[in-house]
């Protein structure tokens, strides 16, 4: 072989390799959000000196952004953390729940940029809601100050199980506005992006698990308490759906043999009793609760609000410590609007979780994003799978090389603060 073709050959193989160690470091930024330089090369397997390259490559690019927390009062500064920039990509959210219709945008620093939240009718339809989807994008799309062209793609969070081969509502009747609904095609056309519609309790566990994973691996399960009960279950950065969608169906547990007809058909379901619409079911012509914020306000101060709560959540913890026995998830998220009842929902959950003899008691907590968590999991959903969704970090990294110049993580980057997912 000539001298000529010996060089066309290493160049190659180096080139290759560049890029597959630029891969492996934007992969762990996009799943991270922000991340030390320590924590790269502990997650990449790479050297220090390619961390540093690829990061120097990528902050040439202007696809870098860098900040400091503050120190803790010790010796020495802490250590400076990356992110991805904006101009790297950023994503769409959608949550439509039973009764809210909800938008956020944000980027691979798994920052929030802007986001709407929209009050609607119980019974609303597809129709309406689209139109204030496609409204609220434009409006959080504006506020955000970004360019269409950042868009890598977007998720929907919907109340329903969603089929695995299809995205479609896979039980016609969960939200019957929905069962039709086009909403995806009419995002992805309008923005030009690739859009993927999930379960909202599957979308809970995503955004828990990657924001706030396990000390020592293992599944985080999230409850969303709701207008309805579901459930959703993650390791890491993926879902747990089942063969067609239906897994995490929680609400439709028995709670009751021979009780309560439900409309899926069964009797004596869960979300009969523990769900927000139950309980609101049950109160109906009291006077003391017609919407979920004045269950959850006057469940203190009211007897008959009370009754039908603590009915409701013993319910709820039974059948949750069932799902525990069965699953053993190393934590149990509890989320949604129901969670503003505090301890009146989470003691008597963590009781009956306390109370059993296998091994260690289960971590229980309340979501950090409180009604937000489906929203910040659709979040999620697109910035952790670039095989899903366009990765422009990686395009524009391809478009030529640097060139050679002095570290720029030597002198302070400062970015806007914004209010955002936790990392």
């Amino acid at each position: 072989m000539s001298d000529n073709a010996q060089r066309r050959t290493v160049h190659a193989t180096s080139g290759a390799l560049r890029a597959a160690n630029r891969a492996r470091v934007v992969q762990v930024l996009r799943r991270s959000g922000w991340a030390t330089r320590s924590e790269l090369t502990h997650h990449t397997g790479l050297s220090r000196a390619t961390v540093s390259s690829v990061l120097g490559e990528l902050a040439q690019r202007g696809l870098i952004a860098q900040r400091r927390q503050a120190g803790d009062g010790g010796k020495g500064r802490p250590p400076a953390q990356v992110a991805l920039d904006t101009s790297a990509g950023t994503a769409i959210a959608v949550d439509i729940g039973v009764r809210h219709v909800a938008v956020a945008v944000g980027d691979l620093s798994h920052s929030v940029l802007a986001e709407r939240w929209v009050d609607v009718p119980h019974d609303h339809t597809a129709a309406s809601g689209t139109r204030i989807v496609l409204r609220s994008i434009e409006e959080a799309v504006e506020q955000a100050g970004i360019d269409a062209d950042e868009l890598v793609g977007a998720a929907v969070s919907i109340a329903a199980p969603v089929a695995t081969d299809s995205g479609r509502l896979a039980v016609p009747g969960v939200l019957p506005g929905w069962n039709e609904s086009t909403l995806a095609d009419t995002v992805a056309t309008r923005w030009g992006i690739p859009v993927v519609t999930e379960n909202d309790a599957n979308l809970g566990a995503l955004g828990e698990a990657v924001a706030r994973p396990p000390a020592d691996g293992g599944d985080v399960l999230f409850v969303k308490v709701a207008s309805r009960i579901g459930l959703g279950s993650a390791r890491g950065t993926t879902i747990v759906r089942g063969r067609n969608g239906y897994a995490g169906e929680f609400g439709h547990v028995t709670a009751r043999p021979g009780g309560e007809p439900c409309w899926c058909g069964r009797r004596g379901c869960l979300e009969l009793y523990a769900g927000g619409d139950g309980m609101l079911r049950r109160l109906a012509g009291s006077g003391v609760a017609g919407s979920l914020a004045e269950l959850v306000g006057n469940a203190h101060s009211s007897p008959a609000v009370r009754r039908v709560v603590d009915v409701g959540v013993a319910e709820l913890a039974r059948a949750l410590t069932d799902v525990v026995v069965v699953l053993d998830p190393a934590r149990v998220v509890l989320g949604g609007e129901l969670t503003a009842l505090g301890d009146l929902l989470v003691d008597p959950i963590r009781r009956e979780l306390d109370a059993l003899p296998f091994g260690p008691p289960t971590e229980l907590s309340v979501s950090p994003f409180g009604e937000r968590a489906s929203l910040v999991g659709a979040l999620t959903v697109v910035l952790t799978e670039p095989h899903r969704f366009a990765d422009r970090s990686q395009a524009a990294a391809l478009r030529s090389a640097p060139p050679p110049g002095p570290d720029p993580f030597r002198a302070p980057l400062t970015r806007p603060a914004l209010r955002g997912v936790p990392s």
